[in-house]
């Protein structure tokens, strides 16, 4: 990433900011908790349809049915296996349903385009970054909406995701919360599913509403203008129509995504407004990326507590993990930082991927989910798409 010299100022007030919110981070305390999930009760005998349905609003105002992803904290991969050892991806239920999905919407024309002509190569360099060229994204993607403030509100009558068509929605996402904490179960008992557990996602068999609780829904679409095989759309808590604006329930719902795929390149993504985000709506990107990226395994300087700083990245910025914390904890710290870039008006991105646990080389087999988010220079109206910009994607 490089600045010209009209740019120096403003990136030196950016930085400035970034060093105060730092300081900030330096005096939080958090408490520094196991990496450990809550397992719920035990499912009855009767369950819920094989396709659970929910409806969601089409361009043309129409409801329609839409398969429901549903999973719980049993159904949460902690350790995948590395690049280092060279080993083909392994996939889960989830790779494997949005697998599906993604690959009958692009045989049946719901994309702009298909992904044939992207040109990867990889940079040489001791960071071997990787670098793509997908000239139809810049051409034929959805015009961008004209941002002018991070704190822009969301506008119900601008395209939002509750627009798109039903061809475009891969599932539904919602988590299911046991209420009986008594009975300790993952699912899964030497290698074989528990009876009536929702460890395929799609569950099977009803059950009675005084025994779990359902999170409200969240959604998974395919991006009509993909960067790369697999690019989805995360819509956490979609029906709320809320602004680009992170809030501890949309990280929370991201790191648990990262957590149900076992591909080592799924990653996640988040634009700010004025940080190259398109839509107003409230959205992480997802896709699958078949490289080895240096915020896999690039080394990162302790700040206190659970935060960390860039220090082998161009930019500044802080990382998180979720090695010795929790999901809850891990979307509480980050979301501090959030807010203080939201409420003193910089711009900035996220990038969640799986990696090496902060300390260990690149060589180990100790994975996590870890966390990169960043301040960047404002970029103010449209995107003008014959440019080149970097997103959250493509630092």
């Amino acid at each position: 990433m490089s600045y010209t010299m009209r740019d120096k100022k403003s990136l030196s007030s950016n930085i400035y900011k970034f060093q105060k919110a730092r300081s900030i981070a330096q005096d939080l305390q958090v408490h520094q908790k196991r990496f450990s999930f809550k397992r719920g009760g035990i499912l009855s005998s009767k369950h819920r349809s094989d396709l659970a349905s929910s409806k969601m609003s089409s361009e043309n105002g129409k409801s329609e049915e839409i398969d429901t992803f549903e999973y719980t904290d049993a159904d949460f991969i902690s350790q995948i296996s590395t690049w280092a050892d060279g080993s083909p991806p392994q996939i889960s239920k989830f790779d494997k349903a949005v697998y599906k999905r993604w690959d009958h919407a692009m045989a049946n024309g719901v994309f702009r385009y298909n992904i044939d002509h992207i040109i990867t190569r990889i940079i040489p360099g001791p960071k071997q970054y990787v670098a793509q060229l997908n000239t139809l994204r810049a051409t034929e993607r959805r015009k961008p909406q004209v941002i002018t403030s991070v704190s822009q509100p969301f506008n119900p009558k601008s395209f939002n995701f509750t627009w798109v068509k039903k061809e475009e929605i891969i599932f539904n996402l919602r988590k299911i919360r046991y209420l009986n904490k008594k009975v300790q179960t993952n699912g899964v008992c030497n290698g074989k599913a528990a009876e009536g557990a929702i460890t395929n996602g799609f569950a099977s068999e009803e059950i009675s509403s005084s025994e779990y609780e359902q999170d409200v829904r969240h959604c998974l679409i395919v991006n009509v203008s993909p960067m790369e095989y697999g690019h989805c759309l995360l819509l956490p808590e979609v029906d709320m129509m809320k602004p680009q604006v992170l809030t501890e329930k949309a990280l929370e719902v991201a790191i648990e995504t990262m957590l149900l795929s076992q591909h080592r390149g799924f990653r996640l993504g988040f634009n700010s407004l004025c940080a190259f985000a398109s839509v107003n709506h409230l959205h992480f990107h997802a896709y699958y990326l078949n490289y080895e990226l240096i915020v896999d395994h690039c080394p990162v300087g302790h700040l206190g507590g659970m935060f960390y700083e860039f220090t082998a990245l161009p930019c500044p910025g802080f990382c998180l993990q979720l090695h010795g914390s929790t999901v809850e904890q891990m979307a509480r710290d980050t979301y501090k930082i959030s807010s203080y870039f939201h409420h003193a008006d910089i711009a900035h991105n996220v990038y969640i991927c799986r990696g090496t646990v902060f300390g260990e080389d690149r060589n180990s087999k100790l994975t996590t989910v870890r966390l990169f988010i960043w301040p960047r220079k404002k970029y103010i109206g449209e995107c003008r798409l014959a440019n080149v910009f970097l997103n959250a994607l493509q630092l």
